[in-house]
């Protein structure tokens, strides 16, 4: 695998559902109703209902590193923000575009974004080249 300036990976595309939620709380121990109760987060959420763990968005993100990179290993770095909540039963895209390549170690700019456009991520990744 090599990668150059200007590469995209490929995408990893999702659609956060109250089982992928229930899955990720269940993996991570996060079991804040937030992300899976209806009533709590119609009261507290920004979008008025449940939203997709923000962990679990930086998740996809490193599972299109890793298959650029030949594996979870090949992932260095990665550090990203949340901007706006995942609503749940909305579809997200996560990208990456290579904007460096040094000494065999690629940056790459990574984003998700909704189907209407809307940024849910940005960050940074350092990955194997």
């Amino acid at each position: 695998m090599s990668l150059a300036v200007g590469d995209v990976l490929d995408p990893v595309t999702q659609q956060s559902s109250l089982v992928t939620s229930v899955m990720y709380a269940a993996a991570s121990g996060d079991y804040n109703p937030l992300h899976y109760d209806p009533e709590f987060a119609g009261q507290v959420s920004p979008t008025g209902g449940p939203i997709a763990h923000g962990m679990y968005s930086m998740g996809l993100t490193s599972r299109m590193l890793a298959a650029a990179a030949g594996g979870p290993e090949g992932v260095l770095e990665l550090q990203v923000r949340f901007s706006k909540p995942w609503p749940l039963g909305a579809t997200a895209t996560f990208s990456g575009t290579v904007t460096a390549v040094e000494d065999g170690v690629a940056t790459v700019e990574v984003g998700g974004e909704l189907e209407d456009g809307t940024r849910i991520l940005t960050g940074t990744a350092r990955i194997r080249a």
